[in-house]
């Protein structure tokens, strides 16, 4: 059974990062001109924040497709989907509104980015908390071998490192 769970689990995942791919390749070639100018305009950081919606869609029904819920586990998913949901959503307010407060000030100086970075670690740690609340219910209700499957599916929504 492992063999051919995660030999579906890699081809979902490779649907997954190709679509991923050509969303990061579509974002470089609308950010590029924007670079240079300084700052995305606000169509650019909506057009980036509706193919982040749909990625994370189609992350979600991947994920809930590779798990194979049994009837009583896919009761237990919609609290954990909507809490990642509610945790994206809060995260492109805030980056939406980080791009207007860019706009309209002067640059921050060293301890106000800080003081930035520390608020958004720290909204960042409750919208985790909840999805984590949320999830517990339908992840102590998997099988042992859905669990194994759980995390590898879950590593795509880790904050992504930055260069």
């Amino acid at each position: 059974m492992f063999p051919y769970v995660f030999s579906t689990l890699k081809r979902r995942g490779l649907v997954v990062l190709t679509v991923a791919g050509l969303a990061l390749l579509g974002h470089n070639a609308v950010a590029a001109p924007a670079a240079a100018a300084g700052q995305p305009t606000v169509e650019q950081m909506q057009s980036v924040l509706q193919r982040q919606s749909s990625l994370l869609d189609a992350h979600l029904a991947a994920m809930k497709a590779g798990l194979q819920l049994t009837d009583a586990q896919a009761q237990k998913w919609p609290p954990f989907e909507a809490a990642i949901r509610e945790a994206a959503a809060a995260r492109s307010a805030r980056w939406l509104s980080a791009g207007e407060r860019m706009r309209g000030a002067a640059a921050p100086t060293a301890l106000e980015r800080i003081s930035i970075m520390a608020d958004h670690l720290e909204k960042n740690a409750q919208e985790l908390r909840r999805v984590v609340e949320a999830g517990q219910p339908l992840f102590d209700s998997l099988t042992d071998p859905q669990k194994v499957a759980f995390g590898p599916l879950m590593r795509e929504f880790r904050p992504k490192k930055r260069l």
